[in-house]
């Protein structure tokens, strides 16, 4: 009879302990599923906030210097400085970065490594990253921006258009 409780404790805990790792293991699997939207989530945000710090006035895609592999976009602080920036996918790294653009780039801020491919696509206020991370799926980074301004000189020719029609 002793043996026979004992028997059954013994049981028991081996029940619970395997039940416990099984608990575990299925709580960790699903922290690393939801890593990948966290990192998709983490860097819309970091870049949204880099786009639209305290001190811009506007931010606008270059429209005619994007391309599929790389966007290009103005941002404007509130002193009228303008600093154009790069969104590129480097592959050797597989990462998504922004850098500035143009001559002295100097780094780049890393968005989200480990990316397959990327694609981008250039509206006149906004900007459309397609991603494809290795192992993860698809995920796309929709930006609404502000439209380029046109130039003083197109505006004066249309001020002038209307008047004519009038």
């Amino acid at each position: 009879m002793l043996a026979e409780v004992i028997f059954s404790l013994f049981i028991t805990i081996l029940v619970l302990s395997i039940l416990q790792n099984l608990l575990l293991s299925i709580k960790r699997a699903n922290m690393h599923e939801n890593q990948h939207v966290n990192d998709i989530a983490y860097a819309y945000v970091q870049l949204n906030n880099f786009m639209h710090t305290e001190d811009t006035k506007t931010v606008y895609p270059i429209v005619k210097d994007s391309k599929s592999n790389r966007i290009v976009f103005m941002r404007v602080n509130k002193n009228d400085e303008k600093e154009q920036y790069a969104i590129e996918y480097y592959l050797k790294n597989h990462v998504l970065k922004v850098s500035k653009a143009g001559a002295g780039r100097g780094g780049y801020m890393p968005l989200i490594f480990n990316i397959k491919s990327a694609q981008f696509v250039t509206k006149k206020d906004q900007i459309i990253i397609h991603v494809v991370e290795e192992n993860k799926g698809k995920s796309d980074l929709v930006f609404k921006l502000d439209e380029e301004p046109k130039p003083e000189r197109e505006k004066k020719i249309v001020k002038n258009k209307r008047k004519r029609i009038a």
